[in-house]
């Protein structure tokens, strides 16, 4: 309780003990005077004044000491029901209402909340219901095509082994095994572009090195990889680095490509990829309709703010341009 208030108090007893004291001398018919004369009762008034002073001054502590505990634990109370979202008691002064309407105002946050995490998760398990068809799509369309296209062969082989010549069950082999070799390289693309977002305690340079060495490893294309990377923050870092995740896969599935350049160049205030094939091409427009890969890497820009530019036609290559700004914290 503070200073004012318990000055307060007791400015009040002494106003009520004077009330008192003048009703008593009233009712007994005292004056002022003949108490002063006699000085005994005059010594037994004031020790009773004093007295009787302290004894209000303590009763109206210990009362207001009693309403602030209820009134404490009325607003504790409905602080807690707050927290677990739950209606509280409503009151007429000031101080209820304002917790009235925080209980209004946390309830809506928290249905807002509620529906936000809900919305997201449905994105996220309609885009993960999405992968699974693509990639199902992908196999069956690629790989298990093509393994049941060898399966056809081998066992048309193994029927006609008998009568069949030496020059054509060698032309038979020779188009089973480069059937099986595009269905392993079809293989390791969708490997790749499943490889997890995250860099694993590598940064974007070591990741992008360790792809590109994987495809100069297991494929004929060539690869062109140079960087002045520095230090980039990991959500970008994470971001570029399935972007090039994404770019090399549909090189590798669909362009025809046999040379691939990436640049990757960092200044002060901001962060450039640069991708290069010369393979087949496409249109780019009509692509945007129906590529969900292409959709994801430019959605993936926006979200850091960047600008995205796809350049492509027919027979003409790609070429996609990203460019990320660096601010804040990570310029320095």
């Amino acid at each position: 309780m503070k200073k004012s208030h318990i000055t307060l108090l007791f400015v009040y007893a002494l106003v009520i003990v004077f009330s008192i004291v003048t009703l008593i001398l009233d009712s007994f018919h005292l004056s002022i005077k003949e108490l002063v004369n006699n000085v005994e009762q005059l010594n037994q008034l004031i020790f009773s004044i004093v007295l009787l002073t302290i004894s209000l001054t303590i009763m109206l502590l210990f009362v207001s000491m009693l309403l602030n505990y209820n009134s404490h634990r009325r607003i504790f109370k409905n602080l807690r029901r707050i927290v677990h979202n739950q209606p509280i008691e409503a009151g007429e002064d000031e101080l209820s209402q304002m917790m009235m309407q925080l209980s209004e105002k946390t309830q809506s946050l928290t249905q807002q909340l509620q529906r936000t995490e809900n919305v997201d998760l449905a994105k996220k398990e309609d885009i993960i219901q999405e992968e699974r068809k693509r990639i199902a799509r992908d196999l069956h369309d690629t790989v298990s095509q093509e393994l049941f296209a060898a399966v056809m062969i081998l066992s048309g082989i193994s029927y006609s082994l008998p009568t069949i010549d030496r020059d054509s069950l060698q032309e038979q082999l020779k188009n089973t095994e480069a059937i099986l070799t595009n269905a392993q390289n079809d293989l390791r693309v969708m490997l790749l572009h499943l490889r997890p977002t995250e860099l694993e305690g590598r940064s974007l340079k070591q990741g992008l090195e360790m792809i590109v060495q994987e495809i100069q490893d297991k494929s004929t294309i060539t690869v062109t990889f140079k960087t002045n990377l520095k230090t980039l923050p990991k959500p970008i870092e994470d971001h570029l680095f399935r972007i090039v995740q994404e770019f090399i896969s549909n090189t590798l599935k669909h362009a025809k490509a046999d040379h691939l350049d990436i640049y990757l160049h960092q200044t002060e205030r901001s962060v450039q990829l640069k991708m290069i094939d010369n393979g087949v091409g496409f249109d780019v427009e009509e692509a945007k309709k129906i590529s969900y890969g292409l959709k994801n890497m430019e959605d993936r820009v926006t979200d850091m703010a960047g600008s995205f530019q796809m350049i492509s036609a027919p027979n003409q290559g790609v070429t996609m341009t990203i460019v990320l700004p660096l601010v804040g914290e990570y310029n320095e």
